[in-house]
């Protein structure tokens, strides 16, 4: 689409269009100008805050228990991924990986021993700071889980 007519000046769309577009560019000046907001790096500021909160990410060691053995879990949330680890009391030197999301108030874990998926964890969060649910293994066995902060 041409912007131009056959004698060379500009065309009835782009004058319109250029207008439009330094009517906006005013509207804009005389808005900055009125509320005093001149500086980018306020504007920055208070983008700052709102920015931090979606990508924040939360450390917590959780002590629990997975059927009768005491564990101690180390949870990484951020936004609504989860990843951590875990090892039994008795057994400090044997670490369990976990990866997983949390939607609301329902923690799903996925466990991997050696890289491959060992159990499924299904908890859900409480108003106490505990996580109560069940971890289902893949060989069949099925656990009560819990861990509290």
């Amino acid at each position: 689409m041409a912007t131009e007519n056959i004698s060379g000046k500009p065309s009835l769309a782009a004058t319109i269009t250029a207008v439009a577009t330094l009517i906006t560019a005013v509207g804009g000046l005389i808005y900055t100008l009125k509320t005093g907001n001149l500086s980018a790096e306020d504007n920055r500021e208070e983008v700052k805050p709102a920015v931090a909160l979606r990508t924040q990410k939360v450390e917590k060691v959780l002590n629990g228990t997975v059927g009768k053995m005491q564990a101690v879990f180390t949870l990484t949330f951020n936004n609504s991924s989860v990843a951590g680890s875990y090892y039994y009391n008795a057994r400090p030197q044997k670490i369990y990986d976990l990866r997983g999301t949390l939607n609301q108030n329902e923690l799903h874990l996925n466990e991997y021993t050696k890289g491959v998926l060992s159990a499924k964890c299904v908890l859900e969060s409480g108003k106490d700071g505990c996580y109560t649910g069940t971890m289902y293994n893949t060989d069949g066995r099925v656990f009560p889980i819990q861990f509290c902060e």
